[in-house]
């Protein structure tokens, strides 16, 4: 009988959870699930019927007075220019939601305008920024043309609908995004081989007043690589690739000796104008699209790139005490690694989401949780949040939350939950869901306005932004919706789809190639020009459509069709060391850029019990709140949102009591393993040591043991870096301190870590955590050769190996 208990209590649980709202508990059962995933479909339904009744055709419309948005045609400089242009930017951006909605009819509706007005959708005089209407325009007719001719859909009724459309279409879309492409890519077409950020769609670059297009930033530079190089393989046309691999080549190629890239450049000038280095705005997607461009074109070259450029921000942007609290990657100056800014951004937010897809699940869970923080906080993610305030001693509450926060404004961006999806779909942790629950909440219950969803102009006060931009239903809707699909209804996730290389582009729309598709399209997209053509010369043809054919024939005709490797990064030979493995008992080592290539399939923190039942591997991490005790002045609630209590009494998403007792109730005896007293905040500091000269982090030699013999000195993990060179991150350890892993720094602790030596209250002993990048921490040993530390101004060495800095003993240093 004891053994059916917990099912007893489960079966009570779920009848008492039927009489309760959709918001009201956590158990997410698969009638749960379906209830969330209706009620997003519904907040979709209401931005797109809004915006179809009030804004179309015009780019956007206005939540909260219900009016059409879009360019500012009186003043050419205004931002909102950059994604505007009077071309339904909001239909243009949400076609592959229609897929994922199965909102067949509006899909049919939104192509056959598409089809009647292909001809001049283009054609504005207005300026347009490159990056933006790539990711969202091109983008979105790339993803919708392949969505129609290269999905297999079953043989079911709910996709009769869609087996219709694809059988009338006739490739119009890949017609449509070959002309957007032709206006866009004069921007590339440079004597520095770097673009300008700016076209005016009708006229080109020279009609761009010349202050527009005098910085570029290295995303907007080298983001549409993918979109372009994509087109090239669809069409046949390889300029696009070549143009832009061009700029991403020499992008890559130009960054730091620390390895590092800048956010801005001149094109003209052919110079970085500045020396910050990042991981958010303005630099973001060309990290981003490293790794998907590698998965979707199946790109050694672009893995290469990624993973080097990631070991270099392991080494100079991850800010954390030890290895195990959450990481924050900070502006940094590319030239030293020095910090040169206390404000992260909501763009950042993307960050965790690259490293699900690069397969570092612990990286990731670690960087996300300090955006999980600001929501707990703010119900939203700032445009720029501070990590260190003015002060420590600020009042009132109000200057704190000006110190707090930079930028204030918090425009729906869908990043944060961009990463709480994948991570979901990677570790199937309750948590995410929880999250996802509490942003559908907040929206239906905060956001929605007469007209859609408009988010917030000021997150201190509280004021509401009079603007829904494209990616609110294009990707934050998705995105939530998606991460409701634990059952895989929705077609993504189904097995006629998981044969594909497909992933989401920045903005969200799901692209995938293969070269068996390409030639086809290539081949099926000359025949249906040439078709064209044939018919344009008709009278029957409207002489509008007549120019536009022929401009597009005339084009493709002295266009480029050699295909090209614009990104051959040239190979590595990571197993040129001198050492002798065997003699030390090490019988495999992997270079670390190699250990890359090995995803991992459990993250660290999430450590659930196989006998636990209903658990969320959060309440084994112990260190889950300790960014509240170390950002105590910046992660701090405005006034406003206490107004909310009674929707929200407890604002922490970790500690929502319906998810904390659901998903503790079953835990196992030892509740000890659920670690639900916090570990204490670590009062060690942390120090930088730079050995010999800084050069990039691949350009150091570096090893991972990966196996040992039993009586070998060396663990499996160890570091081996025989020349000592690059940066080393150090935790200092005093008596009396608590360390990262929640440990109490003794006198016995010191004396054992440094035998033989007599230890005062002063004594200290030095740890690494990092090594060029490397998470060593309490657990694992760094070694290098004898003759690597020499100088004996800054090392001593003892008679059984083991190394002194500047006369502080560290305690994972060794010789070999």
């Amino acid at each position: 009988m004891l053994a059916y208990l917990p099912l007893l209590i489960l079966s009570v649980l779920i009848q008492l959870i039927v009489a309760l709202q959709y918001h009201e508990h956590a158990a997410f059962t698969p009638q749960h699930l379906r209830e969330l995933k209706k009620h997003t479909k519904e907040l979709f339904h209401h931005a797109w019927n809004s915006y179809m009744k009030h804004g179309f055709p015009a780019d956007e419309v206005r939540p909260i007075t219900c009016e059409p948005y879009g360019p500012d045609y009186d003043d050419p400089t205004n931002m909102r220019n950059d994604a505007m242009a009077n071309v339904s930017l909001t239909m243009l951006d949400n076609l592959d939601m229609l897929f994922i909605m199965e909102e067949w009819g509006e899909l049919e509706n939104a192509l056959n305008y598409l089809q009647e007005n292909h001809a001049t959708l283009f054609e504005q005089d207005t300026v347009v920024q490159v990056f933006e209407a790539l990711i969202r325009w091109l983008g979105g007719l790339l993803s919708t043309h392949l969505l129609l001719t290269d999905v297999q859909w079953p043989d079911e009724p709910r996709y009769a609908e869609i087996r219709r459309i694809c059988k009338n279409y006739d490739g119009f879309l890949l017609i449509l995004a070959y002309d957007l492409g032709l206006r866009l890519i004069p921007a590339y077409q440079t004597d520095t081989n770097l673009p300008f950020p700016r076209v005016n769609l009708a006229k080109g670059v020279d009609a761009v007043p010349e202050h527009m297009n005098e910085l570029t930033c290295t995303s907007g530079a080298t983001t549409p690589y993918v979109e372009f190089a994509l087109l090239s393989k669809l069409t046949g046309d390889m300029h696009f690739e070549r143009l832009t691999g061009l700029s991403y080549w020499k992008i890559w190629h130009s960054r730091s000796r620390l390895g590092l890239l800048s956010m801005t450049m001149n094109p003209l000038k052919s110079e970085w104008v500045d020396s910050i280095g990042g991981v958010g705005a303005l630099v973001d997607s060309f990290y981003e699209y490293a790794v998907k461009g590698a998965i979707i074109f199946n790109s050694d070259s672009l893995w290469l790139i990624f993973t080097k450029a990631y070991l270099a921000l392991l080494t100079h942007l991850a800010q954390s005490i030890g290895i195990h609290d959450s990481t924050l990657f900070a502006n940094v100056n590319t030239g030293s690694g020095e910090v040169v800014s206390t404000w992260i951004d909501s763009l950042g937010a993307f960050w965790s989401g690259v490293q699900v897809l690069a397969g570092r699940l612990t990286d990731a869970i670690l960087s996300h949780l300090i955006y999980l923080k600001m929501w707990d906080y703010f119900d939203s993610v700032p445009e720029r949040w501070c990590f260190v305030s003015p002060s420590m001693h600020l009042d009132p509450l109000k200057e704190k939350i000006a110190n707090a926060i930079n930028l204030e404004w918090y425009p729906l961006r869908p990043e944060f939950i961009e990463s709480t999806y994948y991570l979901f779909r990677a570790t199937k942790d309750p948590m995410y869901l929880q999250i996802g629950l509490r942003i559908l909440s907040v929206f239906e219950t905060r956001f929605k306005t007469a007209c859609g969803l408009a988010g917030y102009q000021d997150i201190r006060t509280g004021q509401l932004q009079n603007r829904m931009e494209s990616f609110v239903m294009g990707e934050l809707l998705k995105y939530l919706y998606l991460l409701f699909d634990e059952a895989n209804e929705i077609f993504l996730h189904q097995p006629f789809m998981s044969k594909k290389n497909w992933v989401f582009s920045t903005e969200a729309h799901p692209l995938w190639y293969t070269p068996e598709f390409g030639r086809q399209s290539a081949q099926e997209f000359k025949e249906n020009l040439r078709v064209l053509r044939q018919k344009s010369t008709s009278s029957r043809t409207p002489s509008y459509k007549r120019s536009f054919i022929r401009t597009l024939w005339l084009k493709f005709v002295i266009s480029d069709r050699k295909m090209i490797d614009t990104l051959a990064e040239p190979p590595i030979d990571r197993n040129n060391s001198l050492i002798d493995w065997q003699r030390l008992g090490i019988t495999q080592v992997s270079p670390v850029l190699d250990s890359f290539d090995t995803c991992e399939v459990k993250p660290r923190q999430l450590k659930t019990n196989r006998n636990s039942f209903m658990q969320s591997g959060y309440y084994t991490w112990k260190n889950l709140f300790l960014p509240d005790a170390k950002y105590p002045t910046t992660l701090i609630r405005p006034k406003h949102l206490q107004k909310h209590s009674k929707i929200l009494p407890n604002h922490y998403v970790e500690l929502t009591p319906a998810f904390y007792h659901t998903f503790t109730a079953f835990a196992p005896e030892d509740k000890l393993r659920l670690h639900l007293q916090c570990a204490r905040e670590a009062t060690t500091t942390e120090s930088d040591c730079v050995f010999s000269e800084v050069q990039k982090p691949e350009q150091h030699e570096m090893y991972i043991v990966t196996q040992a013999e039993q009586n070998s000195r060396f663990a499996v993990n160890d570091v081996v870096i025989p020349t000592l060179t690059g940066r080393f991150k150090l935790e200092v350890l005093k008596i009396g301190d608590i360390d990262s892993t929640n440990t109490l720094i003794t006198k016995d602790y010191i004396r054992k870590a440094r035998p033989n030596t007599w230890v005062s209250r002063t004594s200290e002993v030095l740890r690494v955590t990092r090594a060029n990048g490397v998470k060593v921490g309490r657990y694992r040993t760094v070694w290098t050769t004898k003759e690597s530390v020499q100088d004996k101004t800054m090392f001593k060495v003892s008679k059984d190996g083991r190394i002194f800095v500047q006369g502080r003993y560290v305690e994972n240093f060794r010789v070999i």
